[in-house]
């Protein structure tokens, strides 16, 4: 397939997703050290409960300066219901003792002022951030122009002939690279809604999917899969 005809099956499948979804907010936060919290607590855990588990964190530490070693046995406590809660807390206390050795504050404002390239590199370097995590933060608060690829952009993407790979990680530069820039918030709010309900892993509703005419698992994929 040309460049070109790519890009019109991508804009087009951008298109049928916006007008199904409409660009749905998924509780994500303006603060970048706020998201990147939100983040770190999402994964691997159930949709609903980081949310729960955010709340209850900002509510108990409304400032993240008061996170260090003496907070870890009741923020640990706290994470537990949400999954991996002792895992999270300790890297959540080492993410804000590295940003008050760097900036004097638990605050991740200095990325504002950094290239989209220098500001992902920042968040990488930070205690078990990686490349899907940075990129939540740099496209939700930051408004940059990038594409953070997860499970649901990922399984999405695959089913519908995106350049990529086995898992979502290894995927990242390619899916990223195959959607033009002004199309990748709406592409990545719109794929995980839905991924949660209609694109699923298991017996998805393609029966209830906008998508259908793009793609390859619906298409050949399905009956072998």
């Amino acid at each position: 397939m040309s460049d070109e005809r790519w890009l019109e099956r991508v804009r087009a499948i951008a298109r049928a997703l916006e007008a199904e979804y409409g660009n749905p907010l998924h509780g994500n936060k303006d603060d970048p050290l706020d998201e990147l919290f939100y983040i770190i607590l999402s994964t691997r855990t159930r949709d609903t409960s980081f949310r729960e588990r955010f709340d209850s964190l900002k509510a108990a530490f409304p400032d993240w300066d008061a996170l260090d070693e003496g907070a870890l046995p009741a923020l640990e406590s706290l994470l537990a219901p949400g999954g991996l809660g002792k895992l999270k807390a300790r890297q959540i206390v080492s993410i804000v003792d590295r940003l008050q050795n760097e900036f004097g504050t638990a605050t991740l404002d200095p990325l504002w002022a950094m290239s989209d390239d220098d500001a992902e590199a920042f968040l990488t370097a930070l205690p078990g951030v990686a490349a899907k995590i940075a990129k939540c933060v740099l496209m939700y608060s930051l408004g940059r122009q990038v594409l953070p690829v997860d499970v649901h952009v990922h399984r999405l993407a695959m089913r519908l002939g995106f350049p990529g790979k086995k898992r979502p990680d290894t995927s990242q530069d390619l899916i990223e690279a195959a959607v033009p820039p002004e199309l990748r918030y709406g592409f990545h709010v719109n794929a995980i809604a839905h991924g949660r309900a209609v694109c699923l892993p298991r017996q998805p509703r393609c029966d209830a999917c906008c998508l259908t005419q793009w793609c390859d698992y619906c298409r050949v994929g399905k009956a072998g899969e």
